[in-house]
């Protein structure tokens, strides 16, 4: 008997439906049974008295709970089909000490940080669970264990060595994954066990620094993703465990930070797919999914409009910009309306709290982009946007993840401090939302906020410079543990800020932010981005030869009060960090707004680093 049959039986014999909040059931109605309150009560303004009717059976009578649901009243024989995984993985998974070591690494330190904003289903789960039926996937995070304890031991730059534990997973990763392949190109049984296998290789080879393979995985996956988009069975898998958002988080990154030998195409012909915004949300991790989609489509208009300022008349260009905007503007409903449907348990919870946090940090960047999508003209059109983002760092400075690693505050103390959180705002549970900001409609602006600045810095920001720079001193530097992550993230907001807001305060808040953490997402390392963006503040500002000190609050110029008082002439239009580890050298190209440009050079050797062996392979 399928579902409609089922319920055209319950109909016909009048099975009374009593999981409806007690609301619903005075008036006769239909419920949605959406807890704690359901979307019909709420919508019409109504209160939801909820579902305690329920709870009262259940503990007074143990043979109710039948008659609760009717599918459960009417029952619809299944097919039982045996798990081919283990629903609880164990922490054992070979009998080789040295896998299980590092399978428990990955466990207890790996795993915890990548998921550290959002729940992910796709990590604590099916990951865990496939390595211990898949070969491919068991090296693969072995593999990738094994790098990201390498980083956490040592401060130099680290790559994987041929022979060495991390490549020697990895490869045989590689084959088995080459068998899945083979395989899933007779039938589609294991296209599910591809595009994770994908994932995987992305993280290690971003990893490793291998960019231009790490983009090869990424686009393999997306070209699987988009040849079995009309699969029934592919579809269901995965929307369940959502493979296809976690490619797109990754497509994200790598539209903000291409690498120069893999740069990200933008084309005209090939728009991206206007964002469909769901009217309600379960949990954050929904949301950020659609507000991923929404980056997506304001990277590929400011992408399309940098390249070529006519396609802003085409009619493709305007459907997608058009498009966007109005999803986000759903998106502000919608995520609103989560938030306040949220039980005390849920606004108590830390991760949520985080990734809450995250998503309205991102969301005020999402105003800026679509505030400056049509053309960039001048360097001052970032300056009407100074309260979002003040707005920004207000709500990173709360982030449990962000608090400094030294004694002191990011924020430091200043007689031109401009109005934030207070020290002991930074600490509470829950942070205000951020007033509404109305935005000025600049002209002539450009999202190169989002995509200039961050494209050309490509296969560098992920290096980790601050163990490459003569004036930073010891006491300063971060400790050599930190945080690796592949999701949506913190650095490119407070990366952002630092470049474009020219108020000395927030600026100088932002690099501080990234200086005090030790924190890698994807490409990006948190101590680069830093120090690159502290030089740009420096040159702007007229304190070049100014050393940043332990504290990293970079000293003031008494002179420049706001962002007018930092003239068009002296601002940094672009800069293109570079490393050639081959060399021992790190250049930072500048292009001025006045026209400008030239290149300056570091060499890596004599601050002291020990840089080990180099062997950048890839398959």
């Amino acid at each position: 008997m399928d579902e409609k049959t089922l319920r055209q039986l319950e109909k016909r014999l009048k099975v009374r439906v009593k999981t409806g909040c007690e609301t619903c059931r005075i008036r006769r109605i239909k419920c949605d049974e959406t807890k704690p309150a359901c979307n019909r009560c709420t919508k019409t303004g109504r209160t939801c008295d909820g579902y305690k009717h329920i709870d009262k059976a259940k503990r007074g009578l143990p043979g109710a709970a039948a008659s609760f649901r009717n599918s459960s009243f009417l029952v619809v024989p299944q097919i039982v089909v045996k798990p081919s995984i283990s629903i609880n993985p164990s922490s054992s998974l070979s009998s080789n000490p040295q896998e299980n070591r590092s399978f428990h690494y990955f466990l207890i330190h790996t795993l915890p940080r990548w998921t550290e904003f959002f729940e992910s289903e796709l990590w604590n789960q099916k990951v865990l669970q496939l390595s211990h039926s898949e070969p491919a996937i068991k090296h693969g995070i072995l593999a990738l264990s094994t790098i990201h304890e390498r980083f956490e031991q040592t401060i130099p730059y680290v790559r994987t060595k041929p022979g060495g534990f991390a490549f020697t997973q990895y490869m045989q990763a590689v084959r088995n994954s080459n068998e899945l392949l083979a395989v899933q190109k007779r039938d589609n049984v294991d296209v599910e066990k591809v595009l994770i296998a994908c994932i995987i290789f992305t993280c290690y080879e971003n990893l490793a620094g291998n960019y231009q393979a790490s983009n090869m995985h990424l686009q393999n996956g997306l070209r699987i993703l988009q040849q079995h988009k009309h699969d029934r069975r592919l579809a269901a898998a995965l929307s369940q465990d959502s493979i296809a958002n976690v490619l797109y988080r990754f497509d994200f990154q790598a539209m903000t930070f291409s690498d120069s030998t893999s740069p990200y195409q933008y084309l005209l012909d090939f728009p991206p797919d206007i964002p469909q915004v769901r009217d309600f949300y379960k949990t954050n991790s929904e949301a950020r999914d659609d507000l991923v989609a929404i980056l997506r489509g304001i990277l590929w208009i400011s992408g399309i409009a940098e390249e070529d300022a006519g396609a802003v008349e085409h009619t493709t260009w305007l459907q997608v910009y058009s498009g966007v905007v109005r999803s986000f503007e759903e998106w502000e409903t919608s995520f609103a309306e989560y938030q306040q449907r949220m039980s005390p348990h849920e606004q108590a919870d830390i991760k949520i709290y985080a990734g809450n946090t995250l998503l309205k940090i991102y969301a005020l960047l999402v105003r800026v982009g679509i505030a400056t999508a049509t053309g960039l003209q001048s360097e001052m059109v970032w300056d009407p946007f100074v309260d979002a983002f003040r707005s920004m760092v207000d709500l990173a400075e709360t982030l449990p993840i962000l608090q400094p690693q030294t004694p002191t505050s990011s924020s430091r103390s200043s007689p031109f401090q401009s109005p934030g959180l207070s020290g002991s705002a930074k600490h509470i549970l829950i942070a205000p939302k951020p007033t509404p900001i109305t935005f000025p409609q600049p002209s002539n602006a450009s999202t190169s906020v989002f995509r200039s600045e961050l494209l050309h810095s490509a296969g560098d920001l992920f290096q980790p410079l601050s163990t490459s720079t003569d004036n930073l001193p010891a006491s300063k530097r971060a400790p050599p543990s930190f945080s690796p992550s592949f999701e949506l993230s913190i650095i490119v907001p407070m990366f952002i800020t630092a470049r474009r807001c020219r108020d000395p305060i927030i600026r100088r808040r932002a690099v501080a932010l990234l200086l005090n953490s030790r924190r890698r997402e994807g490409r990006w390392d948190s101590l680069g981005a830093g120090l690159v963006a502290a030089e740009c503040l420096k040159k702007e500002e007229g304190l070049k030869h100014v050393d940043i000190p332990a504290d990293n609050w970079i000293p003031m110029n008494h002179s420049i009060m706001q962002c007018a008082d930092v003239p068009e002439k002296d601002r940094v239009l672009d800069v293109q960090p570079g490393i050639n580890l081959a060399l021992g050298h790190m250049r930072l190209a500048y292009n001025m707004a006045n026209g400008e440009s030239w290149v300056e050079q570091m060499d890596l050797f004599k601050s002291g680093i020990v840089l080990e062996d180099v062997e950048g392979e890839s398959c």
